[in-house]
């Protein structure tokens, strides 16, 4: 608005009112030695005046100035709404990480449960005889590591919602949950060819980011400012037009407005000579901002390129740890259920049993794991090329 106010004219109004004080000073003067009194002056005196200016021609400043103003409206513009996709995909780390935590907390909940159930059944059957006082405390201690482990879960997943509520803007004590009930943690081959197809190959999405992203614009807004910035400094060469014109009265009553008023419309024409190499030393600064903003636009195409593809190969590592994960669970499952069985009948000890069914929470503490950070790979994928718009 600013820049563009320049187009218009300046308009000033100026009024005044002064009253002398003694009225008796003043009265004579002095002509030739001779002392000849005069007549009283009215002690009131008024003053109007209205000017206005208008520049014609400025050696193209005024354009260069608009135009680099509208540059830097849209670059700071374009800054807001990427601070608004970095609060997107801080608030997805945020959310999945918790995810992750309620879920390892649930599982180690329920491994809690089964333990307590093995022990109320390990202790029967020593009552029985069946079994020795010795594998009571062993699993007695095996459950006491359990219990531990699930508090530290639990103070884990408090943790964590305490800093997606700060990212949200909320107050971090407030004791609410989050549900992750709508979240698919199946991920199936399918769904990853699905979403492989769909963001393409690596050099479109290095394409995409360069046209969607939010900064990368906003730096090429600013690159044209700061070239705007160096057409400004040049302008000083050149001349420079004004239309200038106004009206101005003056009188000791408020009164005869056509009488002692007057109007003037001028025109100034300016040259610049020499001013001492100052226009000189603008262009240089200019050229040197020019080039910064330069820098900085092959900097953060450097910098995105490098997202989009570490995004890229911590996709790649996600899905090969699903897939690994998965066939890891199933293993592990069965080796524990086998083990179970053989101490059930007692041709396995309770070290082994105790030993499976830890492979068995941390392949499963490592299934889920990798999924929710399949699905954080997604998304930080669609932030580095802009999706998250």
């Amino acid at each position: 608005t600013s820049a563009f106010g320049s187009y218009l004219p300046m308009v000033q109004f100026s009024g005044g009112y002064s009253r002398t004080l003694n009225q008796q000073g003043g009265r004579t003067v002095n002509v030739g030695g001779q002392i000849i009194p005069i007549g009283t002056p009215s002690p009131n005196s008024y003053n109007m005046g209205l000017n206005a200016g208008l520049t014609l021609f400025d050696g193209l400043f005024r354009e260069a100035n608009y135009r680099a103003a509208n540059y830097n409206y849209n670059a700071a513009d374009l800054n807001l709404q990427q601070g608004i996709v970095n609060v997107k995909i801080d608030v997805y780390r945020k959310f999945f990480d918790y995810a992750t935590k309620k879920q390892i907390v649930q599982m180690r909940r329920e491994n809690f449960e089964q333990g307590k159930k093995e022990l109320e059944s390990i202790q029967a059957q020593n009552q029985a005889g069946v079994i020795p006082i010795s594998v009571v405390y062993s699993k007695e201690a095996d459950l006491g590591s359990l219990e531990l482990e699930l508090a530290r879960a639990e103070n884990d997943l408090n943790l964590s919602r305490a800093s997606l509520l700060s990212t949200m803007g909320l107050d971090p004590t407030l004791d609410i949950d989050f549900s992750i009930a709508d979240i698919k943690t199946d991920i199936s081959q399918a769904d990853i060819e699905e979403f492989r197809s769909r963001i393409g190959t690596f050099e479109k999405m290095l394409q995409e980011a360069l046209t969607l992203r939010y900064d990368y614009q906003s730096s090429e807004s600013s690159m044209k400012s700061a070239q705007e910035r160096v057409a400004m400094s040049r302008s000083a060469y050149f001349p420079s037009v004004q239309l200038g014109g106004g009206w101005s009265w003056s009188n000791s009553e408020f009164n005869q407005f056509d009488t002692y008023g007057r109007a003037y419309l001028g025109l100034n024409l300016s040259i610049p000579i020499f001013d001492g190499f100052n226009t000189n030393s603008n262009i240089e600064q200019s050229q040197y901002s020019l080039r910064q903003a330069e820098v900085q636009k092959l900097k953060l195409n450097q910098t995105i390129k490098t997202q989009v593809e570490q995004a890229l190969l911590n996709l790649e590592a996600t899905e090969k740890q699903i897939q690994i994960a998965q066939k890891t669970v199933i293993a592990s499952d069965l080796n524990y259920k086998v083990l179970k069985g053989r101490f059930d009948v007692g041709s396995a000890n309770i070290t082994e049993l105790t030993q499976a069914n830890t492979l068995n929470i941390n392949a499963k503490i490592n299934q889920i794991t990798s999924v929710f950070g399949y699905l954080l790979a997604q998304k930080e994928l669609e932030y580095a090329i802009g999706r998250l718009n």
